[in-house]
């Protein structure tokens, strides 16, 4: 390990580098290194995930790559963590002067038309069978040219902060307090209705898999508990959908 400390009550592993932050954190937790509440924080990864086995990209010294072990919260719908987890991390990311931050269902973390962040959890068995919950965190604080490969540098952006060490642990300090209070026992239910306030979805058109069936429609809303109202009044679970693309919106004919 590179550097161990207390911050915003939790310990905090730092590392120079790793394949993942989530798989570090499930191989300390199988040597019994790490527990509910500890958190490991990566310089750089090699290998970091997104949803459907994407690969995520960090920056070294200008983004946050962490994963925080969970005790799984006792949750009528276990998605709905991914929910109250989004919220956390984007008005953490307000509270440290990043502008206008909207989730595009169900983790993704918007600045304007770029992804400048996201979310991934993985959920296993802990110590003595209980549920624990790793949750994946990676967030681009700023990028400079030539930091993305071309491929991604039309989608990706950044958060519009200062990525040095400082602007880091501030940024890990205010993700921890915001998901302490997400998920404390006495959290009201304003973060299902923030949201869908936040929602970067709602409007657009998508292709959509949903129980083998493949849906082109338009997002009329996205719920509080993170499912996906149709533009045809049809209700799909969140869990039981995947989003495959955003599609263009349709041009408009000329005026005459």
């Amino acid at each position: 390990m590179q550097d161990e400390e207390r911050l915003a009550g939790h310990r905090v592993l730092w590392v120079a580098e790793t394949d993942s932050t989530s798989a570090l954190a499930r191989r300390l937790l199988a040597e019994g290194r790490l527990e509910a509440g500890d958190v490991v924080v990566a310089d750089r990864q090699t290998a970091g995930r997104g949803r459907r086995g994407r690969s995520w990209v960090t920056v070294p010294g200008r983004s946050l790559a962490a994963s925080f072990v969970l005790a799984e919260p006792p949750l009528e719908r276990p998605a709905r963590l991914t929910v109250l987890a989004a919220v956390a991390a984007a008005r953490a990311l307000e509270r440290c002067g990043a502008p206008a931050i909207a989730i595009k269902w169900p983790n993704d973390l918007m600045r304007g038309e770029a992804k400048c962040g996201g979310l991934l959890v993985e959920r296993l068995g802990g110590p003595g069978g209980r549920p624990l919950c790793v949750l994946g965190l990676g967030i681009n604080l700023e990028l400079r040219a030539g930091d993305l490969p071309p491929e991604l540098a039309d989608r990706a952006g950044a958060a519009g902060l200062t990525g040095d060490e400082e602007g880091r642990r501030r940024l890990l300090a205010a993700v921890l307090e915001e998901l302490d209070a997400a998920l404390a026992p006495t959290a009201d239910g304003e973060r299902g209705a923030e949201y869908r306030r936040r929602s970067w979805l709602t409007g657009r058109r998508v292709e959509l898999s949903s129980g083998g069936e493949h849906l082109a429609c338009r997002i009329a809303d996205v719920t509080g508990d993170g499912d996906l109202l149709l533009e045809d009044g049809r209700l799909l679970p969140g869990e039981s959908v995947e989003l495959l693309s955003v599609l263009p919106a349709p041009e408009r004919a000329p005026s005459r």
